[in-house]
């Protein structure tokens, strides 16, 4: 049972803005959570109840899943060194 998957605008321009190699990088953990959208290395993120986020070297995805459509919501893609800032507001 395959998830649809959608990235967010803010997302997809972060990705975009990334360098080739790293972008097919991220894009291939990003498709991998189609089929599996809880992989061993995901955690939720500290203080929010339905964000995960796993990690593609030393960037981070965070994503959330919506269980009732299949679907897969891309929220933020970014570096590690600012990628939490978002979620500590």
């Amino acid at each position: 049972m395959a998830y649809r998957i959608e990235i967010d605008r803010q997302a997809l321009k972060a990705l975009a803005a990334l360098p080739k190699k790293v972008q097919r990088q991220v894009a291939a953990r990003i498709d991998a959570l189609a089929e599996d959208p809880f992989p061993s290395d995901a955690q939720q993120i500290k203080g929010q109840d339905d964000i995960w986020r796993i990690r593609s070297g030393s960037y981070r995805i965070a994503y959330t899943v919506r269980q009732n459509i299949l679907c897969i919501l891309v929220l933020r893609v970014g570096d590690r060194k600012d990628f939490y800032r978002h979620f500590n507001r």
